[in-house]
């Protein structure tokens, strides 16, 4: 991992770490305090506005490690609004319809402005505008940073979940060279571990809405973009929802159950995951929230395992589903009568102490023996199909693979070392598989890496020529042997040894010719294998989308 990911989290975990007995004490003196109630279980009053000390230490940490691009600063904008109404909420209480205005809001600074939505909805027409996914993006941003506000009751619970969440998001966004949201994710868990410090039971010190809010906000905004560009539609859609999955289905449960029992949704209970641990299940305060930390970490293991295998993150998530299940029913979250799965088992373990089919019972007490092997013989036959047509479907599967035609990439390789490639094979690969975001990253790496390259290279010639727009070839030619190819002399050896993403987002430059195109930046640090100092160690390559395929259309720092 590059050290300045890890300074990042170091950083901003001590300010918060440091700025915090200053909130303590500022809360305390204010009288922005969490009163004891019938719904709390702690026992004194505890300052709620540790989210402040968060939020500065984030911001300080967006500034010396983050390079501003429009989608950082529509993610900052619209961070911001949403942590100054929970923290006006802390002081003055607020009623959920403002809070919900405010967070709708913020939603759609970061869609217009930022340009940050579900990906993957490959099947509508390329011309739609994303008004489908805009939706379905609002929804999902709303929907987290209230999840994460509802899992904030007991000691250290919500922030702990998000430093795991947060840390998932950073190492799947490494997969796929996004580095500036590693580290926007590692910026934001290094503060909220600064504040675990002083909020792991016995809390000295809330979140308060202005911290709960804000980071449920930024986890919702920042899983987009660490999910956002990936491998495939479902995991593109499916991947946050699962490393979120303690807090969503919280909260779904608490919609649905506060539904059944003709209660409003505002209206607050003890009756969600941690209560039930807590109270019914009598682990105390502190092993119900190592619990909830480990389910995550289960639920954030099995999304980063379907990175590299499917079939084996489906198959730990379906069972993590089961478990979950069983949990929701035998401890009635939703209500005594709700146990589905537990009477679909009893069908088969005939337990008086679990819920029956009555007319299963019926049809049971009356048959005879006769009958009861016949079932029997029935049901073994049926399992035997299953199990017969299920191996017949998988053989033929073998025999006969589904051949996809490839088409062929209009990327040519322009000049041949490990790096690039390495690079070309992973380009094709996102071209076959129409991934446009990652395909546009990785024909900017390549013809950064192939152009900052001088070695082989013969006079006149330059790198990655034919990835430039054709009718800007021959100028961006002269221009380079006017400008970085001036070097060849001095560095002949002169190879890029790796290169990083540092940042990808839409471009406001237009060519003439080309007003309508999709534009993108790619800014890209490089490392030589030799020690230099007078040439550039980053570029920010623009592109444009035409044709089906990416052109570099503008360098900086060449």
């Amino acid at each position: 991992m590059n050290p300045s990911l890890i300074m990042s989290f170091v950083v901003t975990m001590m300010i918060t770490a440091l700025l915090i007995p200053v909130v303590i004490r500022l809360g305390k003196s204010l009288g922005i305090v969490a009163h004891k109630n019938k719904r709390t279980v702690h026992k004194i009053e505890v300052p709620r506005i540790g989210g402040y000390a968060i939020y500065i230490s984030s911001l300080m940490g967006a500034v010396i490690f983050l390079k501003t691009d429009p989608q950082i600063n529509a993610i900052l904008i619209a961070g911001f609004f949403v942590f100054f109404i929970g923290l006006y909420d802390d002081v003055h209480d607020l009623s959920p319809k403002t809070k919900l205005i405010v967070e709708l809001v913020a939603a759609l600074i970061v869609i217009g402005y930022g340009d940050i939505y579900l990906k993957g909805f490959d099947f509508m027409p390329s011309n739609w505008p994303p008004i489908i996914p805009a939706i379905i993006t609002v929804l999902w941003i709303v929907g987290i940073t209230n999840a994460i506000n509802l899992i904030d009751g007991l000691d250290g619970l919500s922030s702990g979940i998000s430093i795991i969440v947060l840390f998932t998001i950073s190492m799947t966004s490494l997969t796929s060279g996004r580095t500036d949201i590693a580290s926007l994710s590692l910026v934001l868990a290094g503060a909220i571990m600064g504040f675990l410090f002083y909020n792991f039971h016995p809390a000295k010190v809330f979140l308060g809405d202005c911290g709960a809010l804000y980071i449920g906000f930024m986890i919702s905004v920042i899983s987009l973009l660490g999910f956002g560009y990936n491998v495939s539609t479902f995991f593109t859609l499916g991947a946050p929802i699962v490393v979120l999955m303690v807090p969503i289905m919280d909260t779904l449960i608490a919609i649905i159950r506060r539904k059944v029992h003709h209660k409003k949704f505002s209206e607050a209970d003890r009756a969600h995951l941690h209560h039930n641990l807590m109270f019914k299940l009598k682990l105390g305060h502190r092993k119900s929230v190592i619990v909830l930390y480990g389910i995550t970490f289960l639920f954030s293991l099995t999304s980063y395992v379907y990175l590299y295998d499917s079939i084996l993150g489906t198959i730990m998530f379906i069972i993590l589903m089961l478990f979950f299940e069983l949990f929701v029913e035998l401890t009635g979250m939703v209500s005594r009568k709700y146990k589905p799965l537990l009477t679909i088992v009893n069908i088969f373990i005939h337990s008086d102490h679990l819920p029956k089919i009555k007319i299963l019972e019926r049809y049971r007490n009356k048959r005879t023996k006769k009958r009861v092997i016949i079932d029997r013989f029935i049901i073994l036959g049926c399992l035997l199909l299953v199990i017969g047509f299920s191996g017949t479907y998988m053989h033929l599967n073998q025999e006969k693979p589904v051949i996809k035609e490839k088409q062929t990439t209009p990327y040519i390789k322009t000049a041949s070392n490990e790096l690039l490639d390495e690079i070309y094979t992973r380009l094709d690969k996102a071209y076959q598989n129409r991934q446009s975001n990652e395909e546009c990253q990785l024909v900017a790496s390549y013809f950064a890496v192939d152009y900052f390259t001088l070695k082989d290279k013969e006079e006149n010639q330059i790198g990655g020529l034919d990835y430039i727009y054709p009718d800007l070839q021959s100028a961006f030619s002269s221009f380079a042997l006017k400008s970085f190819y001036v070097n060849k002399e001095e560095y002949p050896e002169l190879e890029v040894e790796d290169y990083e993403i540092i940042s990808f987002s839409p471009s406001k430059v237009v060519i003439e010719g080309l007003e309508n195109n999709e534009y993108y930046n790619v800014l890209i640090s490089l490392r030589y294998k030799q020690k230099v100092e007078s040439l550039p160690n980053s570029a920010n390559i623009v592109l444009v989308l035409n044709n089906d395929r990416f052109y570099v259309v503008g360098v900086d720092n060449a």
